[in-house]
């Protein structure tokens, strides 16, 4: 933001009559990290401290000058690139972002990132006139913009014939999957593909309300939080134009099928509010749809999200699969298996135990029936498959009673199982059509990542470690690219660096949670799980006590003192301390199908539920 020559002239004068720092946050009254200071001469008050003067209050406080940190002077106030800055600690940082984002700013360089502050509203800096804007600019001629690092990433593929990469990052919330898709819109206007009618280009946006409709979730930080990660690959040929697309996706966080966190009103995935929501009286007699709140798996009811509506959200879904080439009876066949997954919940919930305790029985059968009708298989088959399955026994195959919990575990593996597999069925329909009719290879492509953010909630499981160790794994990679590159370019040409070791200081975290485990070094706390789910009828303190003997010396491992019961152990990841409960990581861990469910499944009399379930 531009600023009268005379009067920056003046504030830069009086700026330094006075020595302005920083310090750790003394005044309570105000939600910052950081409070400005003035210091005047002959304010030292020994060797350790030294007096100084709010600059919110005219307050004077004795601070230590170890605490002191230089700030920039104004004529440096909202420079759109922050590695010109003069000072780059902090405190000087958060207050460039923050005034900045106060003046509606949202996005800042720094170097060669683009540094974004979600404001969680709409801003009038998208759509087509905006991106006509940044077309063919150089990153000084435009504002710092989400549009400006996809068209100098195309601006570059085109230059060096050389496939780039745009990726990002940041905690839950951030504001990431918002960022993609706005990549991805700038992409797609500025390189159509010759075809000359938009269908490529409509279809590579058309994927994501389908990927988030059966991927997204509401959670405690996000109402639209992407709960896998996606790296979509955009293709071009010779020209510059679009010649087709891929979408690979990760760590679907599936476990969400069964359970979602009651704390702030989480959601399961949003494609079952939307069909509850969209679908008409026909085909929600067709599908046995009822209230959300009597199936289990919809354990927080019918939570509504601000700003959202399920029932116009349900119709753009079913529109973007029509887009993407799909056929009247195969997206039937999603919305049975959507159907059949809640059916499975109450059938879970519906499980007790005959007068010895031991067997396993039903409770009530409605849902059995409707799940099989909508799964097209025998109800007696079905009942036998998960109470007195077939197992092998040396040469012999012999029918072996499950108790109420064996039934219990089996139900919700599947019922992860077939939402998986129906994700992945959803994700191969969709490369189908990026692929379909592009007559011409591509050349180079730009690739943009997308993965869910660093998660600490109040309670942190599996799923959390999951996430967490990939985001420490791409942080370090990130380090390794940007900064241990960039010091050895500086080594060649022989600048006068002090080398700062920015990669290995992620390795202990990582290896941590995901070492193998060798004579030098322990298993990883991921190897220790995977050994406890070897030995018969482990449990989860079986695999604390293991991870605790295993790392009570190492740093990165933190365990709870005596009288801490709310959580098993923490680690010490890049982006804070995390705490982990335990519970039923073994059995998350294993999700052992059983088998003759799976084989019942697999020969099912309905063509759509078993193209789309069994043969993915």
């Amino acid at each position: 933001m531009a600023r009268n020559g005379v009067s920056s002239a003046i504030e830069d004068a009086a700026w330094n009559k006075k020595r302005y720092m920083w310090i750790p946050a003394v005044d309570q009254s105000r939600s910052e990290a950081y409070n400005l200071v003035k210091m005047d001469e002959g304010e030292v008050l020994n060797d350790e401290e030294v007096e100084v003067t709010l600059e919110s209050n005219n307050q004077k406080i004795a601070v230590k000058i170890s605490d002191l940190e230089p700030c920039n002077p104004p004529k440096f106030d909202s420079m759109e690139d922050m590695a010109l800055l003069s000072r780059l600690n902090i405190p000087s940082v958060l207050h460039h972002l923050k005034k900045r984002y106060h003046n509606g700013m949202i996005y800042t360089y720094s170097g060669l990132f683009c540094v974004v502050i979600n404001p969680y509203k709409q801003l009038p800096i998208y759509g087509e006139k905006h991106m006509d804007n940044y077309k063919g600019k150089k990153k000084h001629e435009v504002p710092p913009h989400v549009y400006a690092v996809a068209d100098n990433s195309y601006r570059d593929m085109l230059q060096n014939k050389s496939d780039q990469s745009i990726l990002c990052t940041g905690e839950s919330g951030a504001g990431k999957t918002e960022n993609t898709k706005k990549v991805i819109q700038h992409l797609t206007r500025i390189a159509g593909s010759r075809q000359g009618d938009g269908r490529l280009e409509q279809q590579i946006l058309q994927s994501n309300p389908i990927l988030e409709a059966f991927g997204n979730a509401k959670t405690i930080k996000n109402d639209n939080s992407s709960r896998f990660g996606k790296f979509i690959k955009i293709n071009f040929d010779q020209s510059g134009s679009i010649s087709g697309a891929t979408v690979n996706t990760y760590i679907l966080e599936k476990a969400r099928v069964i359970n979602q966190s009651p704390e702030g009103k989480e959601r399961n995935f949003h494609i079952f509010y939307q069909l509850a929501a969209g679908a008409d009286a026909k085909l929600k007699k067709e599908l046995f749809l009822d209230d959300l709140s009597s199936y289990s798996y919809m354990s927080n009811g019918d939570v509504a999200i601000p700003g959202m509506n399920d029932a116009d959200e349900f119709r753009e879904t079913v529109e973007a699969m029509k887009i993407m080439g799909m056929k009247a009876e195969e997206i039937k066949g999603c919305w049975e298996v959507v159907s059949s997954v809640l059916m499975l919940g109450n059938i879970a919930k519906n499980i007790g135990s005959d007068r010895s305790g031991e067997n396993a029985k039903f409770l009530e059968t409605d849902c059995i029936d409707k799940f099989c009708k909508l799964s097209g298989i025998s109800v007696k088959d079905f009942s036998q498959a998960l109470l007195k399955p077939k197992i092998k026994v040396g040469p012999q195959v012999v029918q072996k009673s499950q108790n109420a919990n064996q039934v219990k575990f089996a139900i919700q593996a599947l019922a992860k199982a077939i939402y998986e597999r129906l994700f992945d069925w959803l994700l191969k329909k969709i490369n189908s059509s990026l692929r379909e009719n592009v007559g011409r290879p591509g050349l180079t492509f730009i690739g943009i990542l997308d993965i869910a953010g660093f998660e600490i909630f109040e309670k942190n499981s599996f799923e959390q470690l999951c996430i967490n160790l990939t985001n420490e794994r791409l942080q370090q990679l990130f380090n390794h690219t940007l900064f241990e590159k960039e010091q050895h370019e500086y080594q060649q040409e022989g600048i006068e660096w002090q080398e700062v070791d920015y990669a290995l200081d992620l390795v202990p975290t990582i290896e941590l949670i995901s070492h193998p485990g060798q004579k030098t070094q322990n298993p990883g706390i991921m190897n220790l799980l995977d050994q406890t789910c070897l030995l018969r009828n482990a449990t989860s303190k079986d695999f604390v006590d293991s991870v605790k003997k295993t790392h009570e010396n190492n740093p990165k491992f933190i365990k709870p003192k005596p009288g801490q019961r709310n959580f098993d152990f923490a680690v010490s990841h890049y982006a804070g301390d995390v705490q982990y409960n335990a519970d039923d990581w073994p059995s998350k861990n294993m999700d052992q199908l059983n088998d003759n469910v799976v084989n019942l499944l697999g020969g099912s009399k309905k063509t759509n539920y078993e193209r789309t379930l069994a043969r993915c």
